[in-house]
């Protein structure tokens, strides 16, 4: 989709203003980035193998050879037919049982697809190959990325880059989503990422439990939180400190009775979507003359 590749390509022109201002000690940043990040949005027409199993792939961030994003850059695919049907099928379901009956009429596609942008484009920012003890070590990313992905689309919104609207929509959507995440459990990357972070979002105030088991963002507290992570995170991954990796998680990764209750209501709603490619199947027969 040209049109929407257009609109987006704009984000890969704001990563070093971005990077410029990562919540963390400047000597971490880094001060000339690779090349531009190009962005493309596309429908998937049909996908196999690897490619259409278990947890269906939303978007693409590659090369994963820190070698090559070091001297140039990387670039991002966006599923979007896949990203919607995740958004229609999983998350609004989602939404409907986890968040407060106020924070459901904020849940919104364009977040949720930014967001995943967002979150493909923060792999290439921030701490990648460090030096510890004299030996040097990549630092794994998918809690980072997904942190400071938020973080920056408030950076975005504040500089105008994106409409100020979606500052009502953006940790709404977030929080619903971070349940859909946890359901492919914590032994997965994404999943035990999500929970850290709601965990500390719930620790620091910016997400709320009511009563009735929902959840709510706190608006005067979130923009903050979310801050706070996102420095914890990057602080860690420049110090190479496996410790207080491993405690964070440890402390924060897990699946929390309040959140779990939330969980067992969810039992009706798919955890991901199972595509099936109806025009290719109707190609293939015609080929078999079926």
């Amino acid at each position: 989709d040209e049109g929407e590749t257009r609109k987006l390509s704009r984000f890969a022109s704001e990563l070093q203003w971005l990077e410029d201002r990562l919540p963390m000690n400047p000597e971490g940043r880094n001060k000339r980035l690779g090349a531009l990040a190009p962005i493309r949005v596309v429908d998937v027409v049909f996908s196999a193998g690897d490619g259409n199993h278990d947890v269906q792939t939303a978007a693409f961030n590659l090369p994963n050879d820190e070698r090559i994003v070091a001297e140039k850059g990387t670039k991002r695919i966006m599923l979007r037919n896949t990203q919607e049907a995740k958004f229609k099928k999983v998350l609004v379901p989602v939404s409907a049982v986890a968040l407060s009956a106020a924070d459901r009429e904020n849940v919104a596609f364009a977040p949720f697809f930014t967001h995943i942008l967002m979150h493909e484009l923060m792999h290439g920012l921030g701490p990648h190959d460090i030096e510890v003890g004299g030996r040097k070590t990549t630092v794994r990313q998918e809690l980072k990325a997904d942190i400071s992905g938020l973080w920056a689309l408030q950076q975005l919104i504040d500089k105008g880059v994106i409409d100020r609207g979606m500052g009502r929509t953006l940790y709404t959507t977030f929080l619903a989503s971070a349940f859909r995440s946890i359901r492919f459990g914590t032994n997965e990357a994404h999943g035990k990422g999500q929970a850290v972070q709601l965990n500390d979002l719930l620790d620091r105030g910016a997400f709320r439990v009511a009563a009735d088991g929902t959840f709510s963002v706190d608006p005067g507290k979130v923009a903050g939180a979310v801050t706070a992570l996102t420095r914890e995170i990057l602080t860690i991954e420049a110090e190479g400190s496996e410790a207080k990796a491993r405690a964070l998680l440890e402390r924060q990764g897990v699946v929390r009775p309040e959140v779990q209750r939330v969980l067992d209501r969810l039992r009706d709603v798919p955890v991901d979507i199972a595509p099936r490619f109806v025009t290719a199947g109707e190609l293939t027969a015609f080929h078999h003359g079926e």
